[in-house]
């Protein structure tokens, strides 16, 4: 079984993950919907991955601001 880690808000990409695969990933989307709140540990200790609630995005509505 793989260790995962919870979301405060929801989990989304760094800049670390889009460089290492800019096909599938970009720097502060959402990753993928099936680990959205809950994904592997490795991803967040590797920086693939940081909480939503991280990212600055002034100026910018998120879907879940709205919800």
């Amino acid at each position: 079984m793989t260790n995962t880690v919870k979301a405060k808000t929801y989990w989304v990409w760094t800049k670390l993950a889009e460089v290492k695969n800019p096909a599938h990933t970009r720097s502060g989307e959402p990753i993928w919907q099936d680990k959205l709140y809950e994904a592997p540990a490795q991803w967040l200790e590797q920086g693939l991955i940081q909480d939503a609630s991280e990212v600055g995005n002034e100026g910018q509505l998120d879907l879940f601001d709205i919800i």
